[in-house]
């Protein structure tokens, strides 16, 4: 009796001790799973999207000082952090001269791109921030600059007279010009200016000169958060025909920024939680806009077998396979990629305009499709990360263990 009192007590113990070496397996099985798809942020620093040794210039050292008071003030995401006349962004950084006006060592996520913008003539009057977006504006309003800090780092500069523009390219920054766009390259950076009404573009010196009657240069980087190329080209010369409405970025702690392409054109969230995202839209201009879409880490979530779809007016969209397709549409139409870790860019074609209201809702992959008359096509699923390997299987031997070893008794 003893004896089988003594080989309980040994089978207790060594199922206690194979228990404990399991759990502590558990999370580095989970990592060689594959348990962050898409990789990971980190805590919503714009830098987290590139390493430090990519970084360089001044830049460098203003992403580096902003995330460390950004994360001091325990401020997350995307907006503006002022001190001693800088702007620290989630993704953009910069200085602003308080006699000329000029933007100064304007960098993306520590990569300095101009070492200044500089509007001839503008006469410096304020400089305003709300949230993600900073306005610099002239004494008769004749320009404003607009930086946004967000994952395309957009700058909008609109002027109501004639006006030269310049662009001081830092030091390992290249452009050239395709047609009437300017692409500007620095690194893994890629990015566009695009002007309206612009009269004469030179290229020279490290300088980029656009010359304007009246209207909006456009400064816009492929989103360094989802840098998806292909489609964002084309987006800046629909900028050019008056087809490119607005943007639409929200992120960390449901932080987000709204740019606005064309006059006349408003935009608003009206509500937002897990499954589903709520904007109206109007344009006093009727005719047909494209807008994008940039979802990175929101409180909007899908899981392994949902899909995204897009709701206008409370009918569901017409869904395309490629940009290029959304590009050619003449009906109202969205496209969209998810490459995973809970990020999402999409972007819509809204066929014509008074006040239409828009639905990000997320569904179950098995919730029927929408009848079309378009060959049907297949939604994004995100896939299931893997379980890890040989838990179950290790809890089966082990409890299939105790039972032999209790009948055995018995």
């Amino acid at each position: 009796m003893s004896m089988e009192v003594n080989n309980m007590k040994r089978l207790i113990k060594i199922t206690a001790f194979l228990l404990v070496v399991i759990m502590l397996a558990v999370p580095v099985l989970g990592q060689m799973g594959g348990g962050m798809m898409g990789g990971g942020t980190d805590g919503g620093m714009g830098s987290g999207m590139m390493g430090s040794d990519m970084m360089r210039g001044k830049a460098k050292d203003m992403m580096i000082r902003g995330n460390e008071m950004r994360g001091t003030q325990g401020m997350m995401g995307m907006g503006f952090m002022h001190s001693q006349g800088s702007s620290y962004g989630n993704y953009v950084t910069f200085s602003v001269d308080n006699n000329t006006g000029a933007v100064m060592d304007y960098g993306i996520v520590g990569v300095t791109i101009f070492d200044s913008i500089k509007v001839a003539g503008f006469d410096f009057k304020e400089s305003t921030t709300m949230g993600a977006l900073t306005r610099i504006i002239n004494r008769d309003g004749s320009a404003v600059i607009q930086l946004h800090d967000n994952p395309a780092a957009v700058i909008n500069i609109g002027t109501k007279a004639s006006a030269t523009i310049t662009f001081d390219l830092a030091d390992g920054v290249n452009a050239s010009k395709e047609d009437n766009i300017v692409r500007i390259e620095a690194g893994n950076l890629t990015a566009f200016i695009a002007s309206t009404n612009a009269t004469s573009i030179n290229i020279a010196g490290g300088e980029i000169r656009i010359g304007s009657v009246r209207g909006n240069a456009v400064f816009r980087a492929i989103p360094v958060n989802m840098p998806a190329d292909g489609m964002h080209r084309r987006f800046m010369g629909e900028m050019m025909r008056n087809r490119a409405g607005a943007e639409v970025s929200v992120g960390v702690s449901d932080k987000y920024s709204i740019t606005n392409y064309s006059e006349g054109m408003n935009v608003m969230i009206r509500s937002m939680d897990r499954n589903r995202m709520r904007m109206t839209v109007n344009s006093t201009d009727p005719s047909g806009k494209f807008m994008m879409m940039n979802l990175d880490n929101s409180s909007m979530m899908w899981n392994p077998g949902q899909r995204v779809r897009l709701y206008l007016d409370n009918k569901p969209m017409r869904q395309v396979m490629t940009a290029e397709e959304l590009y050619d549409a003449k009906e109202s139409s969205f496209w969209l990629t998810m490459p995973g870790g809970n990020r999402m860019q999409a972007m819509m074609y809204i066929a014509n305009f008074s006040e239409r209201v828009v639905d990000v809702v997320v569904e179950e992959e098995s919730t029927p499709a929408p009848t079309s008359t378009e060959a049907p096509v297949k939604t994004p699923v995100l896939t299931s990360t893997p379980a890890a390997p040989g838990f179950e299987i290790a809890l089966g031997l082990l409890g299939a263990g105790v039972v032999y070893r209790l009948r055995r008794k018995s």
